[in-house]
């Protein structure tokens, strides 16, 4: 097990990432993390988790965190009770910051760190002193690395160090250093004034010995690096040529590469074509301090000629050779061994693809003859020669969706596609307008810088937007390489025609089958679909046109897989693998079904979301073939899985198309898929009409008629009959939904009698959510629970128990498998909790992971009760400009979300009551008001009429009316379920201390007995 902290904390088990949730739970990690093998006393871990305010029982809540680690952890059981305290019994070099201070004075390590360290726990005082240090160490490492690099001669570049760290003298005087070195002595007494002004500044300092001796150095020309060895001097003679377009990205490539060759004498760069393979070697060839021969191997077709090219680029074939010619008529191999032989150098073969066998077998031999010789390879398979360690090159990273224009640009994807596109259109920039293409160009090129670049070259004559929306027909669009650039790198299919011409027949016919996987596949899956043996994939996987993740599932890049289904049209298979795959993942989705409601859930969600776009894209083809029984059997299995996620727009969007090819009956044996897809439909549509009795009472009645034909036929999925008892409650028949909720207690399904329990209607009862949380723990359903649990510590707080036990555990199952909307969700819920149990610095916590959990694929539903969230935390903590605005920005998303009356209503009585109370009584009032007229008065939604009518009794407390505001709080409570809100039920407790217990007693029952017409003459309201 490794823990890796150099940027958020983050564990790594053999068999890949493991999920450690909540604040505490991972401080705690931390802290005996930094302590790895020693004993932390408990007092020390009690100090740290719980600085200002230690819980009553700080013993027990300790130790309660220590079995929730021990859990979380298993099947690693490293942490271990010790006297006095605790210990993590791993090594120190499997914590990534204890193995990085071993070598940091060294310079060495930098790889280890993925962002700042501990980034997501610096709340806790002594893990940000922590990371501090860490940091101060970082810094000394950059500078001993930037030493060491300066005295060799090597190239250094620290500015965005500098940048981020400005009135670190040492750190300026290297970067000084390293200006002049290269000749830019102007720079570098630029960076000294700056800095000089910076510290005077800032601090009230002048610069400090070593930074005035680096100035000094700079002005008389007399920079202080010690001669560089004699290689360096060989290394004029080198054939590698500076590139006239600029370097960007791959600092972590870099790094590795120099720590690689370092102890390894042959490393291949591999990937597929485009990736960049060519210019990293290049780069570090630059970089390198020996004489460094590079080899284009691209143009030689014949393995023979494979040793003359190398001769060609040494210069050997040249009257005035570098190297003296060997005597005695050897061989062209020879005649290398002999060159090359005695003397550092740095051999770079590149583009070795079309002729590994041959490329493999002169490295081999020159590097048994040549014992101070390196050998750098490109190539899209391995060379396999003894010795050899394999850099793959990555895409460059592409940003994620809904990056802003500045978050965007700090990605080498969109760096790279500026660079290039500001040198065929000047001016050229991202901004807010073309952010989201500029982001799905990068995307959907896969990062691979060449198809970056040709992108670039055609946004001369064209916008990123018209780009991006025609991007699915690639292959004609890039087509504008470089007219000096080799062939195969001038247009994109060349670029993939390429590697598809060094494939074997077998491989061929597997890789555009592999073709109609849009997320990757199993091995297995793999076999079932594509009939293709392991180590025909296994051999496209060694020519980089597969790659294969750490859990071993095998994908190709997009635009590999455009070029995979052209070929896979052209052998008339289209059809026949679309069924193949389609069939695979309909067995799939059904078998997993009642796996959802067991033990086994979590791994079957994940298995499941690794194969969202497949199902996807099956879906697909299966309703465009009109194939209506795979569609409705393939979207109600995927139903449950889009439900326990939180993907339930998806759900909504595929089941409204499948219904629509389905009509309005179910076809004969599928009357339980109809209803499941009929459900979808149904769940999306249920905040649009709830407030519509006659269409509430319809969609009741249908589904009735629907669950009534599919028992006929046989099973049915537990929460579909658990629908029947919400929708009746929802079309106001209150009786039948509490008969089938008691029904539905008592079955034998333990899955339903635990929902039931849950759900239960005017019965919900603490001791029935006791009871639903025992039935979800026996099933091992962790959805379900986490539930049971939410609404069991609402009870609990609504009535002032304590609830900290039932939070704490809601958020450990909250898992990385759900979807922004669910996770926003539930921590939602948990910060209202927090909340009401006096929590504030709990719920500010589960906000912000709220809003860090936004992505792409939030709706603006779930943007909207995020923002509502925080606006109301703002409030309570007394800053009610803050709150203010941030209700004033929510209109715009309101617009967003299909129109629901709840939530215009919602937002509009929080927004009075902070306008209220801010001093704006007349706006606030307003607000109220226009809240009454959307809930309107046919059927308006109860809790939230609690609400509204508790907010005008708030209201009246600002006017200083305390009898009216005692009528009003009678008359919000006397709608069940009533408002139990913070600021109510604190108003309600003013009033009473202010007009004393018998004379608001008499006014709340006033209000209790009033009419609704009379209630809404008395605020005012038209409705």
């Amino acid at each position: 097990m490794r823990i890796c902290i150099l940027g958020p904390l983050e564990v790594e088990g053999d068999g890949g990432p493991i999920a450690v949730s909540g604040f505490r739970l991972r401080a705690l990690l931390a802290v005996l993390a930094l302590e790895a093998g020693r004993t932390v006393t408990a007092e020390r871990l009690i100090d740290a988790l719980w600085p200002d305010d230690p819980p009553a029982n700080a013993a027990n809540a300790l130790q309660t965190l220590v079995r929730r680690l021990r859990a979380a952890l298993r099947p690693y059981e490293v942490l271990e009770s010790r006297p006095g305290g605790y210990a993590l019994a791993v090594a120190p070099d499997d914590v990534d910051a204890l193995r990085f201070r071993r070598t940091a004075a060294k310079g060495e390590g930098l790889e280890l760190w993925r962002g700042p360290a501990l980034a997501d726990l610096t709340a806790v005082p002594l893990l940000a002193n922590a990371a501090a240090a860490l940091e101060q160490d970082r810094l000394s490492a950059v500078e001993a690395r930037a030493e060491a690099r300066l005295a060799a001669g090597a190239p250094v570049d620290l500015t965005s160090e500098v940048a981020a760290h400005p009135l670190r003298e040492r750190l300026g005087a290297l970067a000084m250093r390293a200006l002049a070195a290269q000749g830019r002595q102007a720079e570098a007494l630029e960076l000294f004034e700056r800095t000089r002004r910076t510290l005077a500044d800032e601090l009230g300092v002048d610069p400090g010995p070593e930074l005035r001796a680096a100035h000094l150095a700079v002005l008389s020309g007399d920079v202080p690096v010690r001669p560089a060895p004699p290689m360096v001097q060989a290394r004029q003679r080198g054939n590698v040529r500076t590139p006239r377009t600029s370097f960007i990205g791959r600092e972590a490539e870099l790094d590795q590469l120099a720590t690689l060759l370092g102890r390894a004498r042959i490393v291949t760069l591999v990937g597929p074509g485009g990736a960049g393979k060519t210019r990293l070697a290049t780069e570090v060839a630059l970089r390198a301090a020996e004489a460094v021969w590079m080899v284009e191997l691209a143009p030689v077709s014949d393995p023979a000629d494979v040793p003359g090219a190398v001769l060609d680029a040494l210069g050997l074939r040249d009257d005035r050779p570098p190297y003296r010619l060997p005597t005695g008529g050897s061989g062209p191999v020879e005649q290398l061994a002999e060159a090359l032989a005695g003397r550092p150098a740095l051999l770079v073969l590149d583009n070795c693809e079309h002729l590994v066998d041959a490329a493999a077998a002169l490295a081999e031999r020159l590097l048994t003859e040549c014992q101070e010789l390196r050998v750098l390879a490109t190539s899209r398979e391995p060379l396999n020669v003894p010795g050899e360690h394999l850099a793959p090159v990555p895409p460059l990273e592409p940003p994620p969706v809904g990056a802003s224009a500045e978050q965007a640009g700090a990605y080498p994807s969109v760096r790279l596609l500026l660079d290039r596109a500001g040198a065929a259109r000047p001016g050229f920039a991202v901004d807010g307008a073309n952010v989201a293409s500029v982001v799905a160009l990068c995307r959907r090129l896969d990062g691979m810088p060449l198809a970056i670049e040709l992108a670039a070259a055609r946004l001369r004559t064209m916008t990123p937007r018209q780009l991006a929306d025609r991007i699915d027909d690639r292959f004609k669009l890039l087509t504008g390489g470089s007219r000096t650039a080799l062939p195969r790198q001038q247009t994109l299919r060349a670029v993939v025609e390429w590697s598809w011409e060094l494939l074997g027949e077998q491989e061929r016919v597997l890789a555009r089958r592999l073709g109609v996987f849009a997320g990757g596949a199993t091995l297995e899956a793999v076999e079932a679909v594509c009939g293709g043996a392991a180590d025909v994939l296994g051999a496209l996987a060694d020519k980089s046109l597969v790659q294969v993740s750490a859990e071993g599932r095998y994908s190709m890049l997009e635009t590999i897989r455009a070029y995979a289904l052209e070929r896979l049209a052209e052998a008339g298979e289209v059809g026949e693998y679309r069924r193949r795959h389609a069939a695979y993942l309909l067995e799939l989705a059904e078998r997993a079904v009642p796996e959802l409601r067991t033990a086994g859930q979590i791994a079957w969600i994940e298995r499941l979301s690794r194969e969202r776009d497949d199902f996807a894209a099956a879906l697909r083809y299966v309703i465009d073939e009109r194939d209506a029984g795979s569609a409705l059997r393939l979207c109600a299995a995927l139903n449950w899985y889009w439900w326990m996620t939180g993907y339930r727009k998806e759900s909504a969007t595929w089941a409204t198309q499948v219904m629509e090819l389905v009509g309005d009956d179910p076809p004969p044996g599928l009357a339980e898929a109809y209803t499941a897809c009929m459900f979808a439909y149904g769940v999306d549509k249920f905040g649009t009409i709830v407030n519509d009795r006659p269409a509430m009472m319809a969609l009741s009645q249908l589904m009735d008629r629907l669950i009534e034909r599919a028992e006929q036929e046989g099973s049915l999925h537990p929460m579909i009959r658990l629908s029947r008892a919400v929708m009746a409650a929802a079309a106001g028949d209150d009786d039948r939904a509490a008969e089938l909720i008691e029904e539905y207690i008592e079955s034998d399904d333990l899955w339903l009698s635990s929902s039931a329990l849950m759900v239960g209607g005017r019965m919900r009862s603490e001791e029935r959510l006791e009871r639903s949380v025992a039935g979800f723990r026996r099933l091992g359903d962790r959805w379900g629970l986490s539930e049971a649990l939410l609404g069991l510590a609402e009870v609990r707080a609504a009535r002032g128990a304590p609830a900290d036990d039932l939070i704490a555990e809601t958020w450990s199952l909250t898992s990385r498998w759900v979807g922004s909307d669910e996770a926003i969700s539930t921590l939602l819920r948990l910060a209202e909790l927090r909340l009401r149990t006096g929590d504030l610095d709990g719920a500010r916590e589960d906000l912000d992971r709220a809003r860090a959990s936004i992505d792409g694929e939030t709706t603006a539903y779930t943007r909207l009760l995020l923002g509502l969230a925080e606006a109301a935390h703002a409030c309570h903590l007394g800053d009610l400009d803050r709150g203010l605005e941030i209700y004033r920005g929510l209109f715009p998303v309101l617009a967003e979300v299909p129109p629901m009356a709840q939530l215009a209503a919602w937002l509009r009585t929080a927004y009075g009551r902070a306008l209220a109370r801010s001093g704006d009584l007349d706006a606030g009032l307003e607000q109220h008001r226009l809240a009454l007229e959307v809930l309107g008065t046919t059927s308006p939604d109860r809790p939230l009429l609690s609400q509204v009518l508790a907010g005008f009794a708030l209201a009246a407390q600002v006017e200083g009316d305390q009898e009216r505001a005692a009528v009003l709080f009678g008359a919000s409570a006397a709608i069940e379920p009533r408002d139990l809100s913070p600021d109510t039920m604190e108003g309600a407790r003013t009033a009473r201390a202010a007009l004393g217990d018998e004379h608001y007693d008499e006014c709340f029952a006033k209000g209790a007995a009033m009419s609704r017409q009379e209630v809404y003459g008395m605020v005012g309201s038209t409705t």
